[in-house]
């Protein structure tokens, strides 16, 4: 009994494991992983670190480095009629499933989503990842990001405010204070 036991426990742990390695964008997992390059010898590198607001420079439509808040719109709202085939103002499962798997060959692209699940994604949840990109990468919060902000050398140097210290002690004095 131990020994069908011990042989069920190796089988499932196979299919465990096995499991663990499927993907779950579809496709074929074999080839370098995603964040690795592949070398001459064949054995892969260290991920190449790209900032995320790098990507950003594909809204930069007047070509002088910095990305302005309607840059982005402008080329979003390019983006969504070109992805939308049947022009109702809202991408369907079928276009959305097109979309992302152009997406998925692309490095560093996230796929979109359609956050409230109503089968429809309409502009919003299609710009919703980018315009919250631009706004991290807008350390300085004027509406552009700038070549810097863009290369992500820009860090915020401005403290945090400390909260006010609360205490819980007779007429607001620490706790044990005469």
């Amino acid at each position: 009994m131990n020994r069908i036991m011990f042989a069920a426990g190796v089988g499932f742990a196979a299919l465990a494991l096995q499991a663990c390695s499927l993907n779950p964008f579809g496709g074929s997992a074999s080839g370098p992983s995603l964040g690795t390059e592949a070398t001459a010898e064949g054995a892969s590198a260290p991920p190449k670190r790209v900032r995320e607001s790098a990507a950003l420079k594909r809204f930069d439509a007047d070509t002088n480095g910095s990305v302005t808040r309607d840059e982005l719109e402008t080329t979003l709202t390019a983006d969504f009629k070109k992805e939308d085939a049947n022009s109702d103002a809202q991408l369907d499962t079928g276009e959305v499933r097109a979309l992302n798997e152009r997406l998925r060959q692309e490095r560093n692209l996230s796929p979109v989503f359609d956050w409230n699940a109503d089968g429809q994604l309409v502009y919003t949840e299609f710009a919703t990842q980018w315009r919250t990109l631009f706004d991290r990468a807008d350390r300085d919060r004027n509406g552009i990001v700038d070549a810097e902000e863009v290369e992500g050398n820009v860090r915020d140097r401005t403290p945090r405010p400390l909260p006010d210290p609360k205490f819980s002690g007779k007429d607001g004095r620490p706790p044990g204070s005469p």
